[in-house]
Protein backbone atom coordinates (compact mmCIF):
# COMPACT_ATOMS: atom_id res chain seq x y z
CA UNK A 1 0.00 0.00 0.00
CA UNK A 2 1.48 3.21 -0.88
CA UNK A 3 1.71 6.88 0.99
CA UNK A 4 -0.37 9.79 0.38
CA UNK A 5 0.34 13.15 1.40
CA UNK A 6 -1.14 16.51 0.14
CA UNK A 7 -0.48 17.89 -2.90
CA UNK A 8 -1.65 21.64 -3.50
CA UNK A 9 -2.64 23.85 -6.41
CA UNK A 10 -3.84 27.22 -7.54
CA UNK A 11 -7.61 27.30 -6.47
CA UNK A 12 -7.62 24.33 -5.35
CA UNK A 13 -10.90 24.12 -2.78
CA UNK A 14 -9.59 22.94 0.52
CA UNK A 15 -12.19 21.16 2.76
CA UNK A 16 -11.66 19.97 6.42
CA UNK A 17 -10.19 16.22 5.43
CA UNK A 18 -7.57 17.94 3.58
CA UNK A 19 -5.93 19.69 7.24
CA UNK A 20 -6.41 16.06 8.66
CA UNK A 21 -4.75 14.89 5.83
CA UNK A 22 -1.96 17.36 6.70
CA UNK A 23 -1.47 16.78 9.72
CA UNK A 24 -2.06 12.70 9.71
CA UNK A 25 0.98 12.73 7.10
CA UNK A 26 3.33 14.29 9.36
CA UNK A 27 2.47 12.84 12.49
CA UNK A 28 2.36 9.24 10.85
CA UNK A 29 5.90 9.52 9.24
CA UNK A 30 7.30 11.17 12.05
CA UNK A 31 5.85 8.56 14.39
CA UNK A 32 7.55 5.73 11.78
CA UNK A 33 10.97 7.53 12.04
CA UNK A 34 10.82 7.49 16.34
CA UNK A 35 9.77 3.79 16.09
CA UNK A 36 12.13 2.52 13.05
CA UNK A 37 15.02 4.00 14.32
CA UNK A 38 14.69 4.43 17.47
CA UNK A 39 12.57 1.91 19.35
CA UNK A 40 10.61 2.56 22.56
CA UNK A 41 11.69 3.91 26.38
CA UNK A 42 12.79 6.53 28.06
CA UNK A 43 14.56 9.09 26.11
CA UNK A 44 15.24 11.59 28.41
CA UNK A 45 14.80 12.47 32.24
CA UNK A 46 11.70 10.93 34.01
CA UNK A 47 13.57 9.93 36.86
CA UNK A 48 11.83 8.45 40.04
CA UNK A 49 12.99 9.70 43.29
CA UNK A 50 11.81 9.26 47.20
CA UNK A 51 10.94 12.60 48.54
CA UNK A 52 9.41 10.98 51.92
CA UNK A 53 8.60 8.03 53.98
CA UNK A 54 5.17 8.01 51.75
CA UNK A 55 5.92 10.50 48.54
CA UNK A 56 7.77 10.14 44.90
CA UNK A 57 8.30 12.51 42.35
CA UNK A 58 8.76 11.72 38.66
CA UNK A 59 10.87 14.20 37.33
CA UNK A 60 10.05 15.85 33.89
CA UNK A 61 11.66 14.36 30.61
CA UNK A 62 10.34 12.53 27.62
CA UNK A 63 9.30 8.94 26.61
CA UNK A 64 8.29 7.36 22.90
CA UNK A 65 5.91 4.51 23.12
CA UNK A 66 5.50 0.92 21.01
CA UNK A 67 3.60 3.09 18.39
CA UNK A 68 6.29 6.31 18.50
CA UNK A 69 4.38 8.60 19.84
CA UNK A 70 6.10 11.12 22.54
CA UNK A 71 5.16 11.04 26.08
CA UNK A 72 6.44 14.24 26.98
CA UNK A 73 6.10 15.17 30.77
CA UNK A 74 6.93 18.95 31.31
CA UNK A 75 6.37 19.30 34.84
CA UNK A 76 7.44 17.23 37.76
CA UNK A 77 4.45 15.06 39.17
CA UNK A 78 4.47 13.69 42.63
CA UNK A 79 2.54 10.38 44.09
CA UNK A 80 1.52 9.03 47.10
CA UNK A 81 2.08 5.46 48.19
CA UNK A 82 0.62 5.08 50.94
CA UNK A 83 -2.18 3.18 50.00
CA UNK A 84 -0.18 0.34 48.82
CA UNK A 85 0.15 -2.81 51.09
CA UNK A 86 3.11 -3.74 53.17
CA UNK A 87 6.67 -5.51 51.77
CA UNK A 88 4.76 -5.50 49.00
CA UNK A 89 6.41 -3.03 45.48
CA UNK A 90 4.58 -0.73 42.52
CA UNK A 91 5.63 -0.18 39.37
CA UNK A 92 5.19 3.35 38.07
CA UNK A 93 4.55 3.84 34.14
CA UNK A 94 3.63 6.68 31.92
CA UNK A 95 2.05 6.42 28.60
CA UNK A 96 0.44 8.69 25.60
CA UNK A 97 -2.91 9.79 26.09
CA UNK A 98 -5.13 12.63 24.27
CA UNK A 99 -7.98 14.90 25.85
CA UNK A 100 -9.96 18.00 24.92
CA UNK A 101 -9.58 21.28 26.65
CA UNK A 102 -12.01 23.40 27.64
CA UNK A 103 -10.08 26.57 26.65
CA UNK A 104 -9.89 25.20 23.09
CA UNK A 105 -13.72 24.97 22.78
CA UNK A 106 -15.00 27.27 20.20
CA UNK A 107 -19.03 28.04 19.09
CA UNK A 108 -19.32 30.43 16.27
CA UNK A 109 -21.87 30.78 14.00
CA UNK A 110 -24.05 27.81 15.71
CA UNK A 111 -20.78 25.32 14.83
CA UNK A 112 -19.09 24.19 17.90
CA UNK A 113 -15.66 22.64 18.16
CA UNK A 114 -12.39 21.97 19.71
CA UNK A 115 -9.42 23.96 18.09
CA UNK A 116 -6.69 21.92 19.39
CA UNK A 117 -6.28 18.23 20.57
CA UNK A 118 -4.15 18.55 24.33
CA UNK A 119 -1.67 15.04 24.18
CA UNK A 120 -0.50 14.03 27.92
CA UNK A 121 1.51 12.13 29.61
CA UNK A 122 -0.13 9.53 32.37
CA UNK A 123 1.77 8.85 35.29
CA UNK A 124 0.10 5.59 36.71
CA UNK A 125 1.44 3.39 40.09
CA UNK A 126 0.72 0.01 39.88
CA UNK A 127 0.53 -3.79 41.71
CA UNK A 128 1.41 -6.04 39.13
CA UNK A 129 3.99 -5.87 36.46
CA UNK A 130 2.75 -3.78 33.49
CA UNK A 131 2.52 -5.07 30.17
CA UNK A 132 6.48 -5.18 28.06
CA UNK A 133 5.08 -4.29 24.48
CA UNK A 134 5.40 -0.45 24.82
CA UNK A 135 2.12 0.37 25.19
CA UNK A 136 3.47 1.93 28.76
CA UNK A 137 6.46 2.56 29.43
CA UNK A 138 7.85 1.48 33.03
CA UNK A 139 10.09 4.22 34.64
CA UNK A 140 10.76 2.22 37.90
CA UNK A 141 9.66 -0.60 41.14
CA UNK A 142 9.08 0.91 44.10
CA UNK A 143 10.04 -1.59 46.89
CA UNK A 144 7.72 -1.05 50.50
CA UNK A 145 8.47 -2.07 53.53
CA UNK A 146 6.27 -3.68 56.30
CA UNK A 147 5.82 0.28 57.49
CA UNK A 148 4.61 1.06 53.68
CA UNK A 149 7.48 3.67 53.80
CA UNK A 150 9.48 3.63 50.31
CA UNK A 151 12.85 1.60 50.45
CA UNK A 152 14.27 0.64 47.32
CA UNK A 153 13.87 2.43 44.15
CA UNK A 154 15.06 0.01 41.79
CA UNK A 155 15.38 1.50 37.84
CA UNK A 156 18.28 -1.04 36.50
CA UNK A 157 17.36 -1.84 32.68
CA UNK A 158 15.78 -5.04 33.64
CA UNK A 159 13.06 -2.45 35.03
CA UNK A 160 13.29 0.57 32.76
CA UNK A 161 13.79 0.43 29.20
CA UNK A 162 15.79 3.15 27.74
CA UNK A 163 15.01 4.38 24.00
CA UNK A 164 18.15 4.95 21.24
CA UNK A 165 19.92 3.23 19.30
CA UNK A 166 19.43 -0.63 20.66
CA UNK A 167 18.97 -1.87 17.74
CA UNK A 168 22.56 -1.72 17.03
CA UNK A 169 23.64 -4.10 19.53
CA UNK A 170 20.46 -6.47 19.03
CA UNK A 171 20.80 -9.90 17.43
CA UNK A 172 23.54 -12.52 17.03
CA UNK A 173 27.43 -11.81 17.93
CA UNK A 174 29.41 -14.41 16.92
CA UNK A 175 32.81 -14.91 19.19
CA UNK A 176 35.93 -16.20 18.56
CA UNK A 177 36.39 -18.41 20.53
CA UNK A 178 39.47 -18.24 22.23
CA UNK A 179 39.41 -19.75 25.99
CA UNK A 180 42.29 -19.07 28.37
CA UNK A 181 43.47 -21.60 30.68
CA UNK A 182 41.87 -21.94 33.89
CA UNK A 183 44.49 -22.59 36.67
CA UNK A 184 43.29 -25.03 39.80
CA UNK A 185 42.23 -22.65 42.21
CA UNK A 186 44.46 -21.93 45.52
CA UNK A 187 43.20 -20.49 48.93
CA UNK A 188 45.27 -19.88 51.59
CA UNK A 189 47.88 -21.04 48.89
CA UNK A 190 46.05 -24.07 49.23
CA UNK A 191 44.90 -26.04 45.96
CA UNK A 192 40.77 -26.87 45.59
CA UNK A 193 40.11 -30.37 44.71
CA UNK A 194 37.69 -30.17 41.34
CA UNK A 195 35.78 -32.92 41.47
CA UNK A 196 36.16 -34.41 37.57
CA UNK A 197 37.42 -37.06 35.54
CA UNK A 198 39.64 -35.28 33.51
CA UNK A 199 42.68 -33.68 35.21
CA UNK A 200 42.09 -30.52 33.16
CA UNK A 201 45.23 -28.56 34.03
CA UNK A 202 47.68 -30.59 32.03
CA UNK A 203 45.56 -30.12 29.03
CA UNK A 204 44.22 -27.08 26.97
CA UNK A 205 42.48 -25.87 23.98
CA UNK A 206 44.56 -25.19 20.99
CA UNK A 207 43.18 -22.01 19.11
CA UNK A 208 43.58 -22.02 15.29
CA UNK A 209 41.69 -19.68 12.60
CA UNK A 210 38.75 -21.71 12.49
CA UNK A 211 38.49 -23.29 15.68
CA UNK A 212 39.53 -24.12 19.16
CA UNK A 213 40.66 -28.00 19.67
CA UNK A 214 41.38 -30.23 22.61
CA UNK A 215 43.25 -33.52 22.74
CA UNK A 216 41.72 -36.72 23.65
CA UNK A 217 41.84 -36.45 27.70
CA UNK A 218 40.36 -33.19 27.30
CA UNK A 219 40.25 -29.45 28.21
CA UNK A 220 39.22 -26.50 30.20
CA UNK A 221 39.00 -23.06 29.70
CA UNK A 222 37.12 -19.52 30.00
CA UNK A 223 36.82 -16.61 27.81
CA UNK A 224 35.20 -13.29 28.40
CA UNK A 225 32.29 -12.03 26.02
CA UNK A 226 32.62 -7.94 24.74
CA UNK A 227 29.34 -6.65 25.38
CA UNK A 228 28.16 -4.13 22.91
CA UNK A 229 27.96 -0.47 24.27
CA UNK A 230 24.11 0.05 23.75
CA UNK A 231 23.18 -3.60 24.63
CA UNK A 232 20.47 -3.69 27.26
CA UNK A 233 20.18 -7.69 27.23
CA UNK A 234 21.64 -10.96 26.36
CA UNK A 235 19.22 -13.44 25.32
CA UNK A 236 20.35 -16.11 23.80
CA UNK A 237 23.59 -18.52 23.78
CA UNK A 238 24.81 -20.71 20.50
CA UNK A 239 27.90 -23.36 20.59
CA UNK A 240 28.45 -25.85 17.74
CA UNK A 241 30.98 -28.62 17.51
CA UNK A 242 32.07 -32.20 17.54
CA UNK A 243 32.93 -33.91 20.61
CA UNK A 244 33.91 -37.58 21.33
CA UNK A 245 32.59 -37.17 24.66
CA UNK A 246 30.71 -34.55 26.46
CA UNK A 247 31.19 -30.47 27.34
CA UNK A 248 30.08 -28.40 29.87
CA UNK A 249 29.37 -24.70 29.05
CA UNK A 250 29.10 -22.34 31.90
CA UNK A 251 27.66 -18.66 31.11
CA UNK A 252 28.62 -16.28 33.90
CA UNK A 253 27.02 -12.55 34.17
CA UNK A 254 30.18 -10.99 36.36
CA UNK A 255 31.23 -7.50 36.91
CA UNK A 256 29.84 -4.71 39.87
CA UNK A 257 26.15 -4.40 41.00
CA UNK A 258 25.79 -0.81 41.34
CA UNK A 259 22.24 -1.45 43.19
CA UNK A 260 24.12 -3.62 45.85
CA UNK A 261 27.30 -1.87 45.98
CA UNK A 262 29.61 -5.02 45.75
CA UNK A 263 31.02 -7.44 43.17
CA UNK A 264 28.96 -9.78 41.02
CA UNK A 265 29.02 -13.07 39.66
CA UNK A 266 25.69 -14.45 38.56
CA UNK A 267 25.72 -18.12 36.81
CA UNK A 268 23.24 -17.41 34.05
CA UNK A 269 23.72 -21.14 32.04
CA UNK A 270 24.83 -24.01 33.08
CA UNK A 271 24.33 -27.24 30.62
CA UNK A 272 25.66 -30.13 29.24
CA UNK A 273 26.05 -31.11 25.42
CA UNK A 274 27.09 -34.40 24.03
CA UNK A 275 27.93 -35.45 20.72
CA UNK A 276 29.05 -36.62 17.83
CA UNK A 277 28.72 -33.26 16.91
CA UNK A 278 26.58 -30.76 18.41
CA UNK A 279 24.89 -27.16 17.55
CA UNK A 280 22.69 -25.86 20.60
CA UNK A 281 20.65 -23.02 21.20
CA UNK A 282 20.04 -22.17 24.88
CA UNK A 283 17.57 -19.01 25.65
CA UNK A 284 19.04 -16.76 28.10
CA UNK A 285 17.37 -13.78 30.01
CA UNK A 286 19.55 -11.53 32.13
CA UNK A 287 19.90 -7.26 31.78
CA UNK A 288 22.94 -5.84 30.95
CA UNK A 289 24.39 -2.48 32.03
CA UNK A 290 27.15 -0.34 31.50
CA UNK A 291 28.80 -2.57 34.92
CA UNK A 292 28.44 -5.91 33.50
CA UNK A 293 30.38 -8.25 31.62
CA UNK A 294 29.92 -11.16 30.52
CA UNK A 295 31.96 -15.11 30.87
CA UNK A 296 32.03 -18.68 29.15
CA UNK A 297 33.66 -21.79 30.63
CA UNK A 298 33.91 -24.44 28.77
CA UNK A 299 35.18 -27.80 30.14
CA UNK A 300 35.55 -30.64 27.25
CA UNK A 301 35.67 -34.27 28.57
CA UNK A 302 37.29 -36.10 25.76
CA UNK A 303 38.54 -34.80 21.70
CA UNK A 304 36.54 -31.87 21.17
CA UNK A 305 36.84 -29.02 18.77
CA UNK A 306 34.23 -26.15 18.70
CA UNK A 307 33.78 -24.14 15.93
CA UNK A 308 31.18 -21.31 17.17
CA UNK A 309 30.15 -19.27 20.20
CA UNK A 310 27.77 -16.52 19.87
CA UNK A 311 25.40 -14.47 22.21
CA UNK A 312 22.40 -12.92 21.61
CA UNK A 313 21.72 -9.34 22.91
CA UNK A 314 19.05 -7.09 22.60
Amino acid sequence: MSIKKPHYFRYQFLGEQDFKDEQAYHVEMRRRHNRMLHGWGVVDGLEVKKINDREIVVESGMAIDKDGREVVLTEPVTRDLSHFEPNSHTYVTIAYAETWDEADHQSAGGVEGYARITELPEVHERRHEPPRDGSVVTLARVHLNDLRHIGHIDMDPAIRRRCGPASAAAGWMRLPFKPTRVNPVKIDRKRVRVVSDVEEEQFEFVVDEASAYCGESGARGSMQIPVPPSASGIVGFRIAGTTRGKITVHLFRVGWNSHENRGEKKELLNETVHGPSFHKEFTVDSNLDESHALAVSVWAEGETEIFLVAAKFQ
